[in-house]
């Protein structure tokens, strides 16, 4: 079995996963670390149903990441504003 499959698998995660390996959604979003360009800048990005975007963290430094509670804030909000 894949890494991923297991790795979805495993977790029990019931939403889609991106694989990436020839980098061309990275590229699209404009999120490619230039300096190693094969890894993207790490980023955390909010859609709704349709795609639209509601929230975006990105980071150069691989170190700051939100924490759960920011991404969930930012998640509730979205639904808030779908709800109005």
């Amino acid at each position: 079995m894949e890494r991923l499959a297991k790795m979805v698998q495993d977790q029990g995660l019931s939403f889609p996963i991106l694989r990436d390996p020839d980098l061309a959604v990275i590229r699209a979003y404009g999120i490619l670390n230039e300096k190693s360009g094969k890894v993207p800048h790490p980023t955390v990005v909010i859609l709704d149903p349709e795609g639209v975007v509601h929230w975006v963290h990105l980071d150069e430094d691989y170190r700051r990441r939100p924490t759960p509670e920011t991404v969930l804030k930012a998640v509730r909000a979205m639904k808030s504003e779908a709800e109005e």
